[in-house]
């Protein structure tokens, strides 16, 4: 198809987005590709789509001021493979030429489902995260991912509303599945929610039911009748919006190294680990089912990824570990080493 048939990126974009909602019959399921596209489509011009060349994603990703300033290797991998979902569709409607790998062959992020042993935490490390904390809002943040497993965007939805002391009771939205669920409130989360509302309220006052549970900080500015706001004064209007670059100074004080791709997840995946192995110390025989409920998983599968095990495979390691196998059926009174029976012989 000659180039000049070929659409602007802002009708592929709309046209993709439209046709990945109508086929999972959801209006939110383009918000990642908007963001991703918008931004593309702002870096090369809003050009037409047979004129993308490989030197334009690789400048939209490793030039100046291009996603690599900005995002981990981890992040680069899922706007990969969120790109080329988006060029296979356009190349399918033979909009381009060039297939999506080639494209893309000078991004080096890939993503994949087989990755490392991931970090997870154990209690003392938890608890030395959280002691290094300087900030009570911090330190409450730490202890209810830590408490509860949820996901930061979760935690940071979270109004002041949301809590119950006297019900012992967490009422999270979850965004992905468009329910609200409740959580059980375990009492060293509630300490530290309650020390750090009694700060918050210290220095906003009275509490709003309506105030974000763990606002971020005022920007500085000018305020009426001159002057300006005082540092670290807290927004109730507004959350959190860098937990990544919150949690890598804690971790450093507290002399935990976390790797590329380590943050608030590795507290979720160290929730999960530690309460698998805590319900089978106490002989839960449904302990999978267990983390799956508490972390809201559809499947199963993804439980066994969070926890970095293979469900089969460790009740291989159990049975066989230091066990006889195949002289398990004989009573050991009766088992005869080769020695005892060359010796016999003799």
């Amino acid at each position: 198809m000659p180039r000049t048939a070929t659409p602007k990126l802002s009708f592929a974009k709309d046209s993709f987005i439209r046709q990945r909602a109508a086929a999972s019959r959801s209006r939110d399921v383009g918000y990642a590709y908007k963001s991703l596209l918008r931004r593309f489509e702002a870096n090369v011009k809003d050009c037409h789509t047979g004129s993308l060349r490989p030197h334009h994603f690789e400048d939209f990703w490793y030039g100046e001021g291009g996603l690599s300033d900005t995002c981990s290797s981890q992040t680069l991998g899922k706007y990969r493979n969120d790109m080329k979902q988006f060029l296979s569709f356009v190349y399918r409607r033979e909009w381009t030429t060039y297939a999506p790998d080639f494209l893309l062959d000078g991004i080096r992020e890939k993503t994949t489902r087989v990755n490392r042993n991931r970090y997870r935490m154990t209690r003392a490390e938890l608890r030395s995260l959280i002691a290094a904390a300087e900030d009570p809002r911090d330190v409450a943040l730490i202890c209810f991912v830590a408490c509860t497993g949820v996901r930061i965007s979760e935690a940071l939805g979270m109004r002041i509303r949301d809590v119950s002391f006297s019900k012992s009771e967490l009422y999270v939205y979850l965004p992905k599945t468009k329910q609200e669920v409740t959580y059980p409130l375990a009492s060293d989360l509630e300490a530290a929610l309650r020390e750090w509302l009694t700060a918050y309220a210290a220095q906003v006052g009275k509490l709003s039911k309506s105030f974000h549970l763990f606002p971020a900080y005022h920007r500085q500015r000018w305020i009426e009748g001159g002057g300006r706001l005082p540092a670290n004064q807290y927004n109730p209007e507004n959350h959190i919006t860098g937990p990544r670059v919150l949690l890598a100074p804690i971790a450093e004080r507290a002399g935990i190294e976390l790797e590329e791709g380590d943050g608030w997840h590795t507290i979720r995946r160290s929730f999960a680990r530690i309460l698998y192995d805590d319900c089978v110390a106490m002989g839960h025989d449904a302990a999978l089912r267990v983390v799956q409920a508490a972390l809201n998983h559809a499947s199963v599968k993804t439980t066994e990824h969070y926890l970095g095990l293979n469900l089969e495979r460790q009740q291989f390691h159990r049975l066989m570990k230091g066990h006889a196998f195949l002289t398990a059926d004989i009573e050991p009174g009766k088992i005869v080493t080769l020695d005892e029976r060359r010796a016999a012989r003799g």
